[in-house]
């Protein structure tokens, strides 16, 4: 019997599909075998059998349970990954308004600092679960149990912030949650340690796609609770109206999923070893190249560029759109600031599933890391002010925007980390990439905080003074919002600024892909009789 693991899947969502179907599986089977004694194993999903070349007899060997045990583990690290990217943004509908909403009375500016603070704590648990987990790979499942629990805490403050209604208790809430979002490097590490070079594209792409794609859909999780009673600035609004509104349903609907996920991930998840077979067997008699710092030292501050010139940018896009744009008056209009996002978000990975995946290019993320921050650099400049800071341009202009950002991020994030570990295997850091995965994702949690902290600092929905929530402009009442006499301050200056900031780091990608671009003699292996290198299968 020819066994082929089938890692070319459907893409990120029937990934997750997949891995819930061998969850319930494996319960269904294991309480039929209490009831009725052993059951026969049926074919898994994903696998294709040759049947023509089956020996009658044959039975599944160690090798096929451990093919059905390292396929399973991956699903249940996609699926916590997907949960945690989902929670960074599941809030981002609303958040804004109700920043405005509970945070007035001179806060205002620290809008930037309490939306990034998620990433703030994520830079620093991140590097601590990979100094964790490269010390014993048996402590993957334990990081990840307690990066879930941590995170879940977070969403369910989160959920009582109106109830509490103090604006630090937000800032505390999103620091807590980023915290646990710090095992999100620990999925990357864990692919890469089960990955061939060849299988990467593939399924770290996979990995890193259903993430960009979750940051993207998760604003749409507001969208699912618009018509909510609305919270009454004046006062008089009941308990239960204080913990389930518009603005606190994403903290349930994310500390729920979390629980949902956490129990399939308990039971799926199978901690490496090379005695499982779900360790590749690397090299292990070369020493680790020390050319790897010098690419560290080019490569790390562009990717904190691009992903500040994104979160900059994403941060920001209610402000945009109630401020600049006018495209929203009240709550239920919420859905038309991150449409355009998701759509482009999809778009963007159906593109890089196409090319890399079903395609077979090999080290096709090269090409999408050089072409990617054009997208965001195209972002910026379709929503520069060009007639003056109080024109109100065409809406058409910033959904367009919002599409290529999504195609953007989509694109960049699934690309650049592929890259990168393929590099570490380049150049032999076996044994620490725990911890260089840990230092990549310091960068890009730094870039997440950043991008917001800077953006909310220099603008604001404002009066053409700057003034806010003045009688023409503001979000006082909880669900109608008086956008008429708003801009975005500072858009001109600051999207201008950011605008020539990104050109600059596209030039950088360019420099550095000809200087690093290359992998080595991975570059130059043959395909063995004209046979379609597919990405995955082994």
């Amino acid at each position: 019997r020819t066994l082929v693991a089938s890692y070319d899947m459907p893409g990120p969502i029937g990934l997750a599909v997949r891995g819930i179907a061998h969850g319930v599986r494996g319960v269904k089977k294991q309480w039929k075998e209490r009831k009725e004694g052993p059951v026969e194993e049926e074919a898994t999903d994903g696998v294709d059998i040759d049947e023509s070349k089956a020996p009658e007899a044959e039975q599944p060997g160690n090798e096929d349970l451990q093919d059905k045990s390292k396929r399973q583990s991956y699903y249940a690290v996609l699926l916590l990954g997907f949960v945690f990217a989902l929670d960074f943004t599941a809030a981002l509908m609303s958040i804004q308004p109700f920043w405005y909403y509970i945070g007035g009375g001179g806060h205002e500016n620290l809008y930037g600092l309490t939306f990034g603070s998620y990433d703030l704590t994520q830079m620093i648990s991140a590097p601590i679960l990979g100094y964790f987990v490269d010390r014993d790979f048996g402590r993957f499942k334990s990081a990840f149990v307690i990066a879930a629990i941590v995170n879940g805490c977070g969403n369910l403050l989160y959920a009582f912030t109106a109830l509490i209604d103090h604006w630090w208790s937000m800032l505390v809430a999103r620091l807590i949650s980023g915290l646990g979002a710090g095992a999100l490097s620990l999925g990357a590490a864990y692919v890469t340690m089960v990955t061939t070079m060849e299988q990467r594209t593939a399924r770290l792409g996979s990995y890193r796609i259903s993430q960009s794609l979750a940051r993207q859909l998760g604003p749409l999780v507001g969208f699912l609770f618009l018509g909510l009673p609305a919270l009454d600035q004046e006062g008089g609004n009941s308990t239960a109206l204080q913990v389930f509104n518009w603005y606190t349903m994403p903290g349930w609907f994310t500390f729920l999923t979390v629980v949902v996920v956490f129990g399939l991930f308990l039971y799926m998840f199978t901690n490496p070893s090379k005695e499982n077979g779900h360790i590749v067997t690397k090299d292990a008699g070369k020493e680790m190249s020390k050319e790897v710092y010098t690419f560290f030292l080019f490569y790390l501050p562009v990717h904190f560029g691009i992903g500040l010139a994104i979160w900059a940018f994403v941060s920001n896009l209610f402000g945009l759109a109630a401020g600049q744009f006018h495209i929203v008056s009240d709550q239920v209009d919420n859905w038309r600031v991150f449409v355009g996002l998701g759509a482009g978000a999809v778009g963007g990975a159906y593109l890089y599933k196409n090319l890399t995946i079903l395609k077979g290019i090999r080290h096709a993320e090269r090409y999408f890391l050089a072409l990617s921050p054009c997208f965001v650099l195209c972002a910026w400049l379709l929503t520069i002010s060009y007639q003056g800071a109080t024109d109100v341009p065409p809406a058409g202009l910033f959904y367009a925007s919002a599409v290529v950002m999504g195609i953007g991020i989509s694109t960049y994030y699934a690309s650049s980390e592929t890259f990168f570990s393929k590099k570490l295997t380049q150049y032999h850091c076996e044994g620490t990439i725990a911890k260089f995965i840990g230092l990549y994702a310091i960068v890009s949690a730094g870039s997440r905080f950043s991008g917001p902290l800077i953006a909310g600092a220099v603008t604001r929905v404002s009066d053409s003074a700057g003034n806010v929530n003045t009688p023409d402009c503001n979000f006082l009442n909880g669900d109608q919002y008086v956008t008429g006499g708003c801009v975005l301050y500072n858009i001109i200056p600051f999207f201008s600024a950011m605008a020539g900031f990104t050109f600059l780091l596209i030039v950088s990608v360019a420099l550095i892909l000809l200087r690093f671009g290359s992998y080595g003699e991975a570059d130059f292996t043959k395909k063995k009789n004209n046979e379609k290198v597919t990405e995955g299968l082994a």
